[in-house]
C-alpha cells in the first residue's frame, strides 16, 4: 500500500491536473468532466488529509510518551543506583539519634578542652586521645570527614587542607596506637 504522503501528493496533483484542464479550450462536456474530476480529487484530497493529520498526530503523541517513558525509566534507575550505592557504602547512619547526639556532645567537649592543641600532635593524655581517636571515627562513620572538619575541628573554608591535615593525623595515631 502506498504511504499517505504520496496519495495525498497524487490527489492533489491530479486536482490541479483536472482544474488546469478544465480551463483550456476544451468542448463543454470535456470542461464538465475536468471540473467534476478535479472535485472528486479535491475531495479525496481533504479526506486523506484528514487521515494524515491523525496519523501524525498519533505518531508524535507516541514518540512524546515513549520520550516519556524513557525519562521515568532512567529516573527510576539512577533512583536504583542510588540507593545501591547508599547501601553499599554506608551512608545511612548506624548510630541511634541518641548515641549520635551523644558521640558529637562528647567529641566537641574533647575539642573545646583547653589541652586539645590542634596543631600538628594532640598533647593530651593516651585516655583523652584515645576516646578523641574513638569520637572522630564514629562521627566520620555517621556523618563524613566533611562534617567532622567543618563542625568539629572548625577548619573549613579557606583552611581545609588545615583541616584534612589534622583529620588524617588524628586517625593515622589511632591506627598506629591500635585503637
Amino acid at each position: 500500500m502506498a504511504s499517505r504522503w504520496l496519495k495525498t501528493n497524487c490527489l492533489l496533483a491530479s486536482a490541479a491536473a483536472f482544474w488546469l484542464a478544465a480551463l483550456s479550450p476544451l468542448p463543454q462536456i470535456g470542461k464538465g468532466i475536468s471540473y467534476t474530476l478535479a472535485l472528486v480529487a479535491s475531495v479525496q484530497l481533504v479526506q486523506e488529509s484528514h487521515r494524515l493529520i491523525r496519523q501524525d498526530a498519533r505518531r508524535a503523541a507516541l514518540t512524546a510518551m515513549n520520550e516519556e517513558l524513557e525519562q521515568v525509566e532512567i529516573g527510576l534507575h539512577t533512583q536504583q543506583q542510588e540507593q545501591a550505592l547508599y547501601e553499599i557504602y554506608g551512608a545511612a547512619p548506624t548510630y541511634p539519634p541518641e548515641v549520635d547526639r551523644e558521640l558529637k556532645t562528647s567529641l566537641e567537649h574533647l575539642y573545646k578542652e583547653p589541652s586539645a592543641d590542634r596543631g600538628s600532635e594532640l598533647q593530651t593524655s593516651t585516655s583523652e586521645a584515645k576516646a578523641f581517636y574513638l569520637a572522630v571515627k564514629s562521627l566520620i562513620e555517621v556523618k563524613g570527614e566533611t562534617h567532622v572538619i567543618e563542625k568539629v575541628l572548625r577548619l573549613g573554608g579557606g583552611q581545609w587542607e588545615k583541616g584534612k591535615q589534622v583529620l588524617q593525623q588524628i586517625l593515622e595515631e589511632g591506627q598506629r596506637n591500635g585503637w
